[in-house]
């Protein structure tokens, strides 16, 4: 059932909307950059319109921003947290597809009146597909779901149009200075690639909505954050000093796409630029919670290490670059083959009681439970002993450096989504919450009185070569007809969004979305 909204507005009177998304930038780097002079056209736009910042609940899963945003929903209520989930029926890790998607993106729900533009929304892997519907997704996202468009045939006009995409598949492991240029490189040269894409499809019609997510700087800015994870030694003073700008350069490279754009786009538009979660220094501790966890459920390391399965031994062996080397040469669909087929026995279930998830900052655990999980081996009864034993091991570790602790504790899932919640089996079961004294480099290890110590080479770069990683800081700037410039008193929330869409679209709003319209954004 849907309660429709009380706008009446003519389509060819209605203000076309413009969404742009400039995935993973931080907001307190804007602020700095714009009192610089070095972002004028986000500047620009800011002193047209409305501006403020977002925050997507719950705060601990860091990458559930996009599908909050276009599905308007819960984590509890659509459990896309991270590009591969956990499948307890199968006992395996595997990439989402649509199929496991319980709620429908946005566009689904718009009916078949509105002309609507859908280009590079992360995690959307739900292709669109009404009359006046085009799609081109997987062009630059820094999240890899393969390609998905619509009509057919419209990835290959694009591609006749401005080449192939820019931005290549991520390159995990260690990095130095060249990678590192070619990162600033492909940056700067994929926002202009997207741009020209963007400003290709405002001038073929007048849309009703089109929503363009610029994702090359969240690729860069996991890697250009800062020197930290490379060797400096024997690098030339003027290579380090554009390295040293390279952050920076990324942003002003988004901010002058941003205003081919703005040109671009119908003087009555409206318009709102906006990130869902920004970036910021890497401390890395995450890195280390799959040890901390074995050496826990190894009772200090007295029981005997659990027996991985063969794929699972190989992919642990070999170095991150020579995997992440061979799978960005293979097809799309042979990657999400490798994912189940090497967790599907990456640990001895029948004698695992809890394991680590796929994380990118909060650290996330599964406990395996009879009845929930294919091969569980914890009684129901025995959750609540387990999760209390597991919340003061993970406790108990401190910093051998510094001798401070470096979890400051768990927080339950059931806490945050509800123990009913429809997509509450597909989560994990506990977030680990890091309280480190400092970055993981500067420690060599972590001890605890109880099971023992984990060590690693002190100063060591990290795993995954990212000096960067997300912060759950959001940002929004609106612009045109109706919307009162100035600063916003409030932070909003990123399930607000749509639901706005929908009220100046005059779309009727779906009972089950989360968010409401932004009053301030809909009456001067």
């Amino acid at each position: 059932m849907m309660n429709p909204t009380s706008s009446t507005t003519a389509a060819a009177e209605r203000p076309p909307i413009i969404l742009l998304g400039f995935d993973a930038t931080e907001i307190d780097l804007i602020d700095q950059l714009i009192a610089l002079g070095r972002m004028p056209n986000l500047a620009r736009l800011r002193q047209r319109g409305r501006w403020g910042r977002l925050q997507t609940e719950p705060p601990n899963f860091l990458s559930l921003v996009w599908s909050t945003f276009f599905c308007s929903a819960r984590l509890g209520d659509h459990g896309w947290y991270f590009n591969k989930l956990w499948n307890p029926d199968k006992q395996q890790i595997q990439y989402v597809n649509p199929s496991w998607m319980p709620l429908n993106p946005f566009w689904k729900l718009l009916d078949d009146r509105f002309h609507v533009a859908l280009l590079d929304v992360p995690y959307a892997a739900v292709r669109a597909g009404g009359p006046h519907q085009v799609m081109i997704n997987g062009w630059q996202c820094h999240d890899d779901f393969g390609s998905v468009y619509h009509p057919p045939g419209e990835w290959k006009r694009a591609v006749n149009r401005h080449g192939n995409p820019r931005l290549t598949p991520e390159v995990f492991g260690p990095q130095n200075a060249s990678t590192l240029l070619a990162q600033l490189q492909e940056v700067t040269e994929t926002n202009a690639q997207f741009a020209n894409l963007v400003c290709d499809y405002l001038k073929q019609k007048r849309w009703d909505l089109l929503l363009a997510v610029f994702g090359a700087v969240h690729r860069g800015t996991h890697y250009l954050w800062d020197l930290s994870q490379i060797d400096a030694d024997g690098v030339d003073e003027a290579t380090l000093t554009k390295l040293r700008g390279a952050r920076d350069a990324c942003y002003e490279s988004f901010d002058t796409q941003l205003g081919r754009v703005l040109e671009a786009a119908p003087d009555d538009a409206r318009i709102i630029a906006f990130a869902l979660h920004g970036m910021g220094p890497n401390d890395g501790w995450y890195e280390h919670l799959p040890q901390i966890v074995e050496q826990i459920h190894r009772g200090g390391g007295v029981a005997p290490e659990p027996k991985k399965g063969l794929v699972f031994r190989i992919k642990k062996a070999l170095p991150w670059t020579l995997v992440r080397q061979v799978t960005r040469r293979i097809p799309h669909s042979w990657n999400k083959a490798l994912v189940p087929l090497w967790s599907r026995r990456m640990l001895d279930w029948p004698r695992t009681r809890y394991f680590t998830l796929p994380m990118d900052y909060n650290g996330y655990v599964r406990l395996n439970i009879k009845g929930r999980e294919k091969q569980g081996c914890i009684e129901p009864r025995e959750v609540d002993q387990v999760i209390a034993e597991l919340d003061e091991a993970l406790r108990s570790f401190r910093d051998i450096e510094t001798g401070k602790p470096v979890i400051r504790g768990v927080v339950r899932v059931d806490d945050i989504v509800g123990a009913d919640a429809p997509r509450r089996k597909m989560l994990p079961d506990l977030v680990v919450l890091w309280d480190p004294p400092h970055a993981v480099a500067k420690s060599s290890g972590v001890v605890s009185e109880r099971f023992g110590e984990v060590r690693w080479p002190k100063g060591r770069k990290l795993h995954s070569g990212r000096s960067g990683n997300h912060t759950p800081h959001g940002w929004f700037v609106a612009a045109g007809p109706d919307i009162a410039p100035g600063p916003s008193s409030q932070t909003h929330d990123t399930a607000d969004l749509i639901p706005t869409v929908f009220q100046w679209l005059g779309a009727p709003i779906p009972q089950h979305f989360a968010g409401k319209p932004i009053q301030e954004l809909l009456n001067k």
